[in-house]
Order: C-alpha cells, then sequence, then structure tokens
C-alpha cells in the first residue's frame, strides 16, 4: 500500500501533474511544506499559526473609519426626526390595523417593530440628505490681547442707578 497508503487511494503525484508539483515541495519527512511560508522548511500548519500570520493594520481601518462624516446640519436634524416620527406612526396604525383584521397582536408588533427598523436606517447615518445646509463659522480672529498693555485699556464705569 506504498502508492494509496492507508486510505486506499492513489496518491497526487501518481494522477495530476499539481500532484508533481506537491511531492516537490515534500520535505525530508513528508510533511507538507508552503512554499509562501517565511519560515522554509516548516510544515503548513506551522506557518498558519495566529502568531506567524500579520493582522491588518489598525490604524488602517481607523483612517477608513475617520474619513466617513459623522455631522449633521441643524435642518438636516429637524427632517430626520420628522421623518423618524412619521414612519413609526405610519407603521403604527399600518400595524394596528392589520393586527385588527387579522386579530394577532403580534403582528401589530411585528410591523412596529420593522417600521422603527426601517426609521433608524433612514435617519441615524448622516444621509447627504442631512448635510445640505453647514453652518457657516466665522473665521478665526487674532484677539491680539497678548500685545495690549493694561494700562492702555480704558476702564469701563458703569452709570449708578441713582
Amino acid at each position: 500500500m506504498a502508492q494509496g497508503e492507508a486510505t486506499g487511494y492513489p496518491r497526487p503525484s501518481g494522477t495530476s501533474a499539481s500532484g508533481a508539483a506537491a511531492d516537490a515541495r515534500r520535505g525530508s519527512s513528508g510533511a507538507s511544506v508552503d512554499s509562501r511560508c517565511p519560515f522554509r522548511g516548516a510544515s503548513v500548519p506551522d506557518c498558519l499559526r495566529p502568531s506567524s500570520r500579520r493582522p491588518p493594520s489598525q490604524l488602517t481601518m481607523l483612517e477608513h473609519l475617520s474619513a466617513l462624516p459623522t455631522q449633521m446640519d441643524y435642518k438636516g436634524q429637524k427632517l430626520a426626526e420628522q421623518m423618524f416620527q412619521g414612519i413609526i406612526l405610519f407603521s403604527a396604525i399600518v400595524g394596528f390595523i392589520y393586527g385588527y383584521v387579522a386579530e394577532q397582536f403580534g403582528w401589530t408588533v411585528y410591523i412596529v417593530m420593522a417600521g422603527f427598523a426601517f426609521s433608524c436606517l433612514l435617519t441615524l447615518p448622516p444621509w447627504p440628505i442631512y448635510r445640505r445646509h453647514p453652518l457657516k463659522w466665522l473665521p478665526v480672529q487674532d484677539s491680539g490681547t497678548e500685545d495690549k498693555k493694561t494700562g492702555d485699556r480704558k476702564i469701563k464705569r458703569h452709570a449708578k442707578n441713582n
């Protein structure tokens, strides 16, 4: 049983060209060696241990997350709130009517929960529709208080209330 070993199937080298390549990668012990493994002569399970694999860079993942917009303007917040309330109200009415007709309160709950999930999907992320009216900030002004002397300032005196 040298060809099929204990399984009774022929070894890959006798059946295909890829089997011949696998035979070429076999070490002296007969264990398969991965050519991509940085440790030459290591068996495949040793090479694929989590300690030897490099995880994706966390900095790269954080850069992708920080590139996402997170702000919403005031008019966008108002629109999101109105949409949220409208969808919840609509799903509650539809759910109540369907649950009443079907005589199943469970359907009412399911429809309201589906409306809640749908409204969260539409209103919680800062979609571009909610960022159409950005705030116009004032430009940064140099206060110049470091240059002024305390003697140069006028003292403000309030008139007495008599």
